[in-house]
C-alpha cells in the first residue's frame, strides 16, 4: 500500500514545505509534525493530492487506514480495498 509519506515526498518535489503550509493554509509545523507523525490527516493528504492533480478520495483512503491502530477489522478492509489501495 502506498503511504501518505510518499505523496509528501511527491509534494515536496514540486514546491518546498514553506509553499506548501502557505497554499494549504497551514502553519510550517502542521506539516513538521505530519513528518514526525509519519502521515498526513484524511484533510491534507486529500488537499495535498488534489493540488497534485491525484486522486483525493483515494489519498483521504489512505490517510485514514493509516491512522487506525492494526487490528483484525483493519487488516480485512485493507484485503478488500487492495486493488483501489495500489494505485
Amino acid at each position: 500500500m502506498e503511504n501518505t509519506m510518499e505523496l509528501l515526498a511527491r509534494a515536496l518535489k514540486v514546491q518546498p514545505q514553506a509553499r506548501w503550509a502557505d497554499e494549504l493554509d497551514l502553519s510550517d509545523a502542521a506539516l513538521s509534525q505530519a513528518k514526525k507523525r509519519g502521515r498526513l490527516s484524511p484533510t491534507l493528504a486529500g488537499n495535498m493530492a488534489a493540488s497534485l492533480g491525484e486522486d483525493p478520495e483515494h489519498w483521504i483512503t489512505v490517510a485514514a487506514l493509516e491512522a487506525e491502530p492494526d487490528s483484525i477489522a483493519k487488516r480485512t478492509l485493507m484485503k478488500r480495498l487492495g486493488g483501489v489501495l495500489k494505485r
